[in-house]
């Protein structure tokens, strides 16, 4: 049995209202900083080890509104190697007091319909110069000292956003978003944290430009018909970096994904939470186009979703690990791009785990490959219908096909990998009453994967294909008591995976498994204060 204790805080803050015309407050503390935006300086969780301390200050000069923090790191994610230098066996004396980042944001509204926002951030993480003879554990013992320690910038990131939103009509609404981004490790002071840490790391081991550009239409009932029609266009450079964006409380895309929610950095925290809570991936290198129609009709909820993907991560040869061609070619002693160790295989999110010691599938901050020749194609359909039965009674359906292809290798044939990924989910529930919901449901789902993994050995290639089968059965319950939410899941599951070798078409024993009536129950009590 397993018990988890979280205690969420939201810290101290001391606010002030100078006696400025030009200021509106000024806030000293902890914010959980969902003043910017994902792709710049994320929202984050109220969490011990997120908690955010920093200053703020707000006002407008004209028509312009402003925004100016300094934000004091995170000492365990917020750069390079997730951490901020604590630790580091090449620093000895570490500066990270000092390790901020600093964002400025301008926004305004010209004319009634239209929105401009321009933000910008400078992420600096710096340590104690090693030269400097005044540097404890320097090399240094040439230069006279002067009792002043200089500092070097170990990690730097600047990320900018320009958005406009632009609101013509009540039945339209537009959003355009462009973003541009810099990420610099200084490697005298970063250690190896692709090759030496196993294929991971938050950010490549090189100086690297990306850039966001993410484009979106909402045509709300335009013809009177209960219509809606929303499309999305989006492309996420290969190289975008956003150290401190945000790692999940958020969804930056339309589209229903692989898994619950797409957030635009390697820096995701799908760890410590429970397995009720949504799972995030990677969006980074994404290129591609959704549509997504909802229809209503007196009780009846239609929306369906066609997706296109391509991959700005798609390419041969990348450098990932030390001695790789990839890597040879560009000259580095170490990998540059981090692997994440696992890349293959659709995520089961319901049994996943960092450790992923019985091939749970990708790693969801896994963006990079070697090589890569990738194509998806994402397909949802969801029902929804309400009878006036009590509160509400309420029947949803979502079914999700997704066709995921790549070549990887281009020159070797028998590597390529074809996913045909369907999910099922169905739940009747009934609001009682204002105060309590529950409901039942059953969940399907069926991946069939050619070749999902595998290697090539002595030129021959070693993959297999993967067939899993997982049911699925929950009953949820909720409760609203005043200011509190009492909360009850309880789910029994089934999963069956067999694997065959690609080329025999033989059942592998060694690798297959089965998960036999797995029961989980779960219950929660929230109270905001």
């Amino acid at each position: 049995m397993k018990r988890v204790y979280y205690l969420q805080l939201r810290g101290s803050y001391v606010s002030q209202v100078p006696p400025l015309k030009w200021m509106d407050y000024a806030i000293a503390g902890s914010s959980d900083l969902a003043m910017f935006n994902p792709w710049t300086i994320g929202k984050i969780r109220y969490i011990d080890r997120d908690n955010a301390k920093g200053l703020f200050a707000a006002g407008h000069l004209g028509p312009v509104e402003w925004l100016l923090a300094r934000v004091s790191l995170p000492k365990l994610y917020a750069s390079a190697g997730f951490t901020t230098g604590i630790a580091d066996p090449v620093v000895e004396n570490p500066f990270w007091t000092r390790d901020a980042s600093y964002a400025l944001k301008l926004s305004s509204q010209p004319i009634e319909a239209s929105r401009i926002t321009l933000i910008g951030s400078y992420l600096l993480d710096e340590e104690a110069d090693l030269n400097e003879p005044d540097t404890l554990g320097s090399a240094n013992v040439i230069d006279r000292k002067d009792g002043v320690v200089s500092t070097i910038a170990r990690y730097q990131n600047v990320n900018t956003t320009f958005e406009w939103q632009w609101n013509p009509k009540t039945w339209l609404q537009s959003h355009l978003l462009g973003g541009l981004s810099y990420s610099r490790p200084d490697l005298r002071y970063v250690f190896d944290s692709v090759d030496g840490n196993q294929g991971i790391s938050p950010i490549p081991l090189k100086t690297v430009t990306g850039y966001a550009l993410k484009a979106r239409a909402e045509l709300l009932d335009p013809l009177s018909v209960g219509l809606d029609l929303r499309l999305e266009y989006f492309n996420v450079g290969a190289d975008w970096v956003a150290t401190f964006g945000a790692r999940r409380e958020v969804d930056v895309l339309l589209t229903d994904g692989f898994l619950d929610g797409q957030v635009p950095t390697l820096n995701i925290a799908n760890e410590f939470i429970d397995w009720t809570e949504p799972f995030y991936e990677s969006i980074i290198g994404w290129h591609g186009l959704t549509v997504l129609p909802r229809w209503v009709r007196g009780n009846l909820e239609l929306e369906a979703e066609a997706t296109f993907l391509t991959y700005n991560t798609n390419g041969q040869g990348r450098c990932t690990h030390k001695g790789s061609p990839g890597c040879m070619k560009a000259g580095s002693p170490i990998g540059q791009y981090p692997d994440f160790l696992f890349t293959d295989g659709m995520t089961d999110t319901d049994f996943y785990t960092y450790a992923n010691t019985t091939d749970r599938g990708r790693d969801p901050r896994s963006v990079y490959r070697e090589n890569q020749e990738r194509q998806t194609w994402i397909s949802m359909l969801k029902l929804g219908y309400l009878w006036d039965l009590r509160a509400g009674l309420r029947w949803d359906t979502k079914i999700k096909f997704i066709y995921d292809q790549d070549l990887r290798d281009t020159s070797n044939l028998a590597d390529d990998y074809t996913g045909k990924l369907l999910t099922l989910q169905t739940r009747l529930g009934i609001q009682w009453n204002d105060e309590l919901n529950f409901g039942a449901g059953f969940k399907f789902d069926k991946w069939d994967e050619d070749r999902r993994s595998g290697t090539v050995l002595a030129g021959m290639p070693a993959y297999s294909d993967y067939q899993t089968q997982k049911e699925k059965l929950f009953f949820d319950l909720k409760y609203l008591l005043g200011g509190a939410t009492i909360s009850y899941r309880i789910e029994w599951i089934d999963k069956d995976v067999d694997v065959y070798s690609s080329q025999s078409h033989v059942r592998d024993d060694r690798l297959s498994f089965q998960y036999r009536n797995v029961l989980r129950s779960i219950g929660t009590l929230f109270v905001p204060f």
